[in-house]
């Protein structure tokens, strides 16, 4: 890997990725289709520009390489509760200048988890979900001077509506920028989005890389006055 001269060199990234699954008996979970990717990329390009970068993944269809895992510190999780617990103990290390929240983290769970293995052979299965805690809202009350970056997926919203339902959503869990999308406008190849922060949109991209450049380029800027966070001994990642 490459490493090129950013303000970026020796601070501390936490990255989420991938999605997470819900049990609903012993063998059988919810999930969603998240990959993973679009972390791992940003996790890549961070460490490129001499980060130092955790990333907490989810079990997504793209796989990071032996060399990732050589430059990443990569802490692999499952479900929401793992997820869920390893966002709240590294946050709560205050020793991050950054988290960008890429993950599809699961909004709902069933009310009860069957112990074995639910009948295969009825016709109609019922189960009951209830919401899952807003894992994204909790960073500011864990570590509230963390830069936070915040992910929202739409589908089917016109540009204006992706905007305001962006700006809302930024301003509710209190993070300096916000990326949107909308799935429907995801196609091989292209992946738009807009980059927000409190004044407004701050860019438009085409493509993942084009984000996570652009991404890291403002991070660059808000991190520069900082003094850098250091990790704190005995934070035990959660596997």
């Amino acid at each position: 890997m490459i490493t090129v001269t950013s303000m970026l060199t020796g601070r501390r990234i936490l990255i989420t990725a991938g999605p997470t699954w819900v049990k609903i008996d012993a063998v059988r979970h919810v999930g969603n289709f998240s990959s993973g990717r679009t972390g791992l990329v940003i996790a890549r390009a961070a460490a490129a520009r001499g980060a130092e970068v955790t990333l907490l993944l989810g079990p997504g269809r793209t796989l990071p390489t032996q060399s990732d895992r050589s430059e990443l510190a990569i802490v692999d999780v499952v479900t929401f509760d793992d997820m869920h617990t390893a966002v709240r103990e590294h946050v709560g290390s205050h020793s991050y200048d950054a988290l960008i929240h890429a993950a599809a983290v699961s909004d709902f769970r069933p009310v009860s988890e069957e112990r074995g293995k639910l009948s295969s052979g009825v016709e109609e299965l019922v189960i009951r979900f209830r919401s899952t805690p807003k894992i994204v809202d909790e960073v500011k009350e864990l570590d509230p001077a963390i830069v936070l970056v915040k992910f929202k997926l739409e589908v089917d919203r016109t540009p204006g509506e992706l905007e305001a339902i962006a700006r809302e959503s930024r301003a509710c869990s209190r993070a300096e920028l916000i990326v949107a999308n909308d799935l429907s406008a995801i196609t091989e190849g292209r992946h738009p989005a807009i980059i927000m922060d409190e004044a407004g949109v701050l860019a438009r991209v085409a493509t993942t890389h084009d984000l996570a450049e652009r991404l890291l380029d403002d991070l660059d800027g808000r991190l520069a006055a900082r003094p850098p966070r250091r990790k704190v001994a005995g934070l035990c990642p959660v596997v």
